[in-house]
């Protein structure tokens, strides 16, 4: 009897298991096969295949694409779905065309020339009317989202065998959006971050059964030796009576581009004691590159992208990271702050530096540059895992809360709310770190209202390790390890301590320039008092 209890005991705790663990998503170990034609979206700079790609790992296991005009017979075969995007014109490729009418499992066809595969064929019942640009408001599950952009929406006709899940209009008729019969799924336009419809509706399309619980992340932006630590410090201490956990994004170094003067965090002890009470306050640090500093057009240097040229920087892409990223770490570490994550400045980074900074950190947060040739960033409405370039990629998403713009406060309200119709997301905000406390609390209980739990890193699993160094998080502790005798105060000090000279030097310099002007001056009008003097006599 005694057996048997414990066998009844045993089954029960594995059937909590597998409840537990397949509370986030249904079947992960899926893979997608992406077709396009362009990677670009045709009228601007923005890479929907790129972005989708990394979107469908949040379902997927594995998830590859491919250009249609290499498209070979039975290669969708491999896959448990499709995805059909950025088709300009008529498709040529018979083999595509065959496979795609003869497959069996989910397809998701976004935007153009879904009329290749409806008109020949009698599998399904809508068809193709054509085109509207006088599309301004989409509806789904019981919302009206307005549309700010004005782009062209291909329009079908529906019949009983169809599901609508969404519908668009355009002042006077109304129209099938996201539209489903059969395995076909299928969204007239899809423009990043305009309503999230098209993310929520792969939880349909990929049959999630449950949903993990909406989450967000609070992340004070740009903070750098340079920052009023008074002002800091009063949103660390708000933040904290509020229990709220938070990020901050450091850069450690800040360069004057008056004197072009480097001010490192070390030479600035109030700085780091503040930074050391936020840890201890709940904050966490997201390493935000290296250095910071504006141009004579201030223009802030993105760090790792050429911004001037807008392309990827020239450097030994590997090299400069890990190099940047090291001496970031250190001086950090070296002074008792330990980041737990990364974000690329302004989100700038081309996927050779996504890839290389994956090396050495569980986990990202920002947003996403989506192409490689432009700068172009868009946003995620769900945590992204073990993608091809990230382990972890935390969105952001709602926008940032400052006080120069009275409307800043209104607008992320506005942005979760359309984010809200996604299911199980994730979202993410940032605010100045001169935040007036009155509006950072009419969004902190708006979210508290609204039943989001805050992401605190420090009890999730995150590591970063490069060489030496390592440090890891799990259930509120952070464990670190690394090699004192690397340690770089020293060089540091050394090169501080030329700046102070120079400093010096620099005075002493301006100081006998100008002394040297006085006598000039002098010499000259004395000389020119003689000279009325002789003339005189």
């Amino acid at each position: 009897m005694m057996y048997k209890k414990f066998y009844v005991s045993i089954i029960i705790i594995v059937v909590f298991i597998f409840n537990v663990s397949s509370f986030t998503y249904a079947d992960i170990n899926k893979k997608s096969l992406i077709v396009y034609e362009n990677e670009k979206t045709f009228s601007s700079n923005e890479n929907k295949v790129n972005h989708l790609n990394e979107l469908l790992y949040v379902f997927n296991k594995e998830v590859e694409k491919i250009n249609l005009e290499n498209y070979k017979k039975g290669y969708i075969n491999n896959f448990d779905s499709v995805f059909i995007i950025n088709i300009k014109d008529d498709i040529l490729n018979e083999d595509f065309l065959y496979d795609i009418s003869d497959y069996n499992k989910n397809i998701y066809w976004i935007g153009n020339k879904i009329e290749n595969i409806l008109e020949p064929s009698k599998k399904y019942s809508m068809s193709y009317k054509g085109k509207s640009k006088s599309i301004n408001a989409v509806f789904y599950k019981n919302k009206k989202i307005l549309l700010q952009s004005k782009n062209e929406f291909n329009v079908l006709s529906s019949s009983r065998n169809t599901e609508i899940l969404s519908t668009m209009i355009d002042g006077y008729n109304e129209y099938p959006y996201v539209i489903r019969e059969k395995n076909l799924y299928y969204i007239s336009q899809w423009n990043l971050g305009e309503n999230f419809i098209f993310e929520d509706s792969l939880n349909d399309f990929f049959e999630v059964e449950n949903n993990k619980n909406n989450e967000i992340f609070i992340k004070i932006n740009n903070v750098n030796p340079n920052t009023d630590i008074k002002k800091l410090s009063e949103i660390s201490d708000y933040l904290y009576s509020q229990s709220v956990p938070f990020l901050v994004s450091l850069t450690p170094t800040y360069t004057d581009i008056k004197n072009k003067n480097i001010k490192t965090m070390d030479l600035n002890l109030e700085f780091i004691k503040v930074l050391q009470k936020i840890q201890e306050q709940g904050g966490v640090v997201v390493l935000n590159g290296y250095s910071n500093y504006k141009d004579k057009e201030q223009n802030i240097d993105y760090e790792f992208w050429d911004i001037k040229n807008d392309t990827p920087i020239t450097n030994d892409t590997k090299s400069y990271i890990k190099e940047r990223v090291l001496s970031g770490l250190r001086i950090c570490i070296e002074n008792n702050i330990y980041p737990l994550a990364f974000e690329a400045p302004s989100g700038a980074i081309d996927n050779k530096g996504y890839t290389e900074i994956k090396k050495y950190f569980s986990t990202s947060i920002g947003y996403f540059q989506n192409n490689n040739d432009n700068y172009f960033t868009s946003s995620f409405p769900y945590k992204i895992n073990k993608s091809d370039l990230f382990n972890i990629f935390l969105p952001e998403n709602l926008g940032i809360l400052n006080n120069e713009d009275e409307l800043s406060t209104q607008r992320i309200k506005e942005n979760l709310n359309k984010l809200s119709v996604v299911r199980g997301y994730s979202a993410g905000l940032s605010i100045l770190p001169n935040i007036k406390i009155d509006n950072l609390n009419e969004i902190i209980q708006y979210i508290k209202d609204n039943n989001i739990e805050f992401i605190d890193l420090r009890c999730e699993s995150n590591y970063v390790k490069i060489e030496d160094i390592s440090i890891k998080s799990k259930n509120g502790n952070i464990d670190l390890n690394y090699d004192k005798s690397k340690s770089i105060l020293k060089d540091n000090k050394k090169s501080n301590f030329e700046n102070i000279i120079k400093d010096i030097n620099d005075i002493v310099i301006g100081f006998v320039s100008f002394v040297l002007v006085v006598f000039l001056i002098i010499f000259i009008v004395f000389r020119k008092i003689n000279a009325n003097k002789f003339t005189r006599r």
